[in-house]
């Protein structure tokens, strides 16, 4: 599993953040369930399988999957050829259809952009169409 450069920030920070609130005396809070869920999407739910159909994404995004668990939002790629897990955006941000801020909409755009260009091309995948 290899973490793309935004996504290895969002997992750093809730990492940092979770850290953080134990430190402060609150093993159970809003900061540590968040890291959890992160974890627990990345270690376990997304390799148990990979392309579940009701994972994936369509339109510009086709190729590309996703995982929610609460408002978390993890959108990776995999390649049966290499073997290979890609995570390529992980949002903690509402999603509000049509918001300039909705996840999907930056994230897209991010796709659009080839920000992720050489990181899918390392794995094996294709760029989504």
């Amino acid at each position: 599993m290899e973490l793309s450069e935004q996504a290895e920030k969002a997992y750093t920070k809730a990492y940092l953040d979770a850290e953080a609130s134990i430190k402060a005396g609150k093993p159970t809070g809003a900061r540590v369930k968040r890291f959890r869920g992160i974890e627990e999407a990345v270690k376990k739910i997304i390799p148990q399988d990979l392309f579940a159909l009701n994972r994936s994404l369509s339109g510009k995004l086709a190729g590309v999957y996703r995982v929610k668990k609460g408002r978390i939002r993890i959108c990776y790629v995999g390649s049966s050829t290499t073997r290979k897990i890609g995570i390529l955006y992980i949002s903690e941000k509402p999603r509000k259809q049509g918001d300039k801020n909705d996840p999907y909409v930056l994230f897209t755009k991010m796709i659009q952009s080839g920000k992720f260009g050489e990181f899918l091309e390392n794995l094996g995948v294709g760029q989504p169409r």
